[in-house]
């Protein structure tokens, strides 16, 4: 049976590119918002200097009811990844992909034995522990995730499925679909996620029951997927041990003011776009200032992209965020 498709929500013309693309791959996601609606608000809102529209986007989202919902043709395209990748492939990349979007509050925080969802702590951000799901160990710097609905991985496989055969795109996914390829999926063609190229995401959440699903559902194989080549001349943290270090950064700018910790998070994002990574000191715990150390890429990234997101002070070991 057909996906009963709706269409009520729509990107208008202008907001994605709209030119027919061949297609050979299929990302997933999760909004890290709330519903369908508010995705297609932020995206329409979505512009840069001078007025101009980004073009991000997916062509369908999933609403928490399970409804799929077609934002855009899916032979067309917008921005996904966020890639810093060459622009040759990573415009490439971003072209032959369909982009679904599961409705979801994404990775919570947990304190005090509290879930709270979007990096926020408040009484409107609370989520019940019967919600959630336990990755059982720290995903990206979070153990807890809002739980997909049945009725959103119901539509997921059948949507999967259907595209797969549209589109001829290869039934299958990396084998090891919560580890981090890079750009060694730059011409991978199936199923991935978006956390499969971008360390500092989390989507789709960490559950294996999804990966099992898509298989049950549609047909997916998992195969082989080399981890990215390491570079000679200097050593590079492993898979591992970048998963080690998100968590334990996570962790120690979580203990940080919530503010201070959040544009701690950011830095560390960026950093990690530009192949830079660094681990933070153990800070002063509800403190505005923690200490770090670069332990791999290029040092002088870190004051520029500090200042650019606007700490109060950057030094080539303290970063301090103002307290008001």
């Amino acid at each position: 049976m057909p996906v009963l498709v709706d269409r009520s929500l729509r990107l208008p013309r202008g907001e994605y590119f709209s030119g027919i693309q061949r297609k050979s791959g299929i990302a997933i996601h999760h909004t890290a918002g709330g519903s369908a609606e508010a995705s297609v608000r932020i995206w329409c809102r979505d512009h840069g200097n001078g007025g101009r529209p980004n073009l991000v986007g997916t062509a369908f989202i999933i609403g928490h009811d399970g409804t799929v919902f077609e934002i855009f043709n899916p032979t067309a395209w917008a921005f996904q990844f966020g890639l810093r990748w060459p622009a040759a492939a990573r415009l490439a990349f971003e072209r032959r992909f369909i982009g679904i979007e599961i409705a979801s509050e994404g990775a919570l925080i947990e304190q005090d034995g509290e879930l709270y969802c979007f990096d926020r702590i408040s009484s409107r951000t609370r989520k019940p522990r019967d919600q959630a799901l336990d990755a059982g160990h720290p995903y990206r710097g979070y153990r807890w995730f809002d739980r997909y609905e049945p009725a959103q991985i119901r539509s997921l496989g059948k949507l999967v499925d259907e595209l797969c055969t549209r589109f001829e795109i290869p039934r299958q996914y990396p084998e090891q679909p919560f580890e981090y390829y890079g750009d060694r999926l730059a011409r991978f063609e199936g199923v991935i996620g978006h956390a499969m190229v971008r360390l500092d995401k989390t989507d789709p959440a960490p559950d294996p029951s999804l990966w099992q699903a898509l298989e049950r559902e549609a047909g997916l194989k998992p195969t082989p997927v080399a981890p990215p080549l390491r570079q000679r001349g200097r050593p590079v943290l492993t898979s591992l041990e970048i998963e080690a270090l998100f968590a334990q950064n996570a962790e120690r700018a979580d203990a940080m003011r919530v503010a201070a910790g959040s544009l701690v998070k950011a830095l560390l994002m960026e950093l990690e776009r530009r192949g830079t990574y660094i681990r933070l000191d153990a800070p002063v715990p509800g403190s505005h200032q923690i200490g770090y150390q670069v332990v791999q890429g290029d040092h002088r990234h870190v004051q520029p992209i500090g200042r650019a997101l606007g700490f109060k002070t950057v030094t080539d070991r303290l970063l301090e965020v103002r307290s008001a």
